[in-house]
């Protein structure tokens, strides 16, 4: 589909689709900026919170479990872990009936750093959802669903095999 536009004071002839596209990926930036440069997020560092989200759903989850659900190699998830273990917000045992498996979990003040974390999130969603009316709302989730579809039916072999639990976390 096209339509015209006016830009600059002249007419334009422009795609929708790319119209479209071009919006969502805009703003997908720009929520992935706001989030790593928000005044909050400043004494974090990068991958923190989404570890911290993880442990908060899968509690006693091993190391290797948690590198699988956070998408990371075990080796690269050890030294996020010892930071957090260091600031007491999570803790690390060994498993008793297998000694090889390291388990992890939130510590009370990891549970209060996900709690905080959420309130924050949720506040941001409230922000920045709050001029979108519910019927626009239900609209643009089932446009996505619909452009998930596709891709799974055209592309199903390039999409990250743990698609699914990217849906529940």
């Amino acid at each position: 589909m096209y339509r015209m536009i006016k830009k600059g004071g002249q007419k334009m002839v422009v795609n929708q689709d790319d119209q479209l596209f071009q919006q969502l990926f805009c703003l997908i930036g720009e929520i992935h900026h706001i989030a790593l440069h928000r005044p909050a997020n400043q004494a974090s560092f990068r991958g923190q919170g989404r570890l911290i989200h993880l442990l908060a759903h899968n509690e006693g989850v091993s190391q290797r479990e948690l590198a699988a659900l956070a998408r990371v190699k075990p080796g690269s998830i050890s030294e996020v872990l010892e930071r957090l273990e260091k600031d007491q917000q999570v803790i690390r045992w060994r498993d008793e009936h297998d000694r090889r498996i390291v388990r992890v979990k939130l510590t009370p003040k990891g549970e209060r750093l996900y709690k905080d974390n959420l309130a924050q999130r949720q506040r941001f969603e409230s922000e920045l959802l709050q001029n979108v009316t519910a019927p626009e709302r239900a609209n643009f989730i089932t446009v996505i669903k619909k452009m998930q579809q596709q891709l799974q039916e055209n592309y199903r072999d390039l999409l990250p095999k743990h698609r699914e639990e990217w849906k529940q976390h």
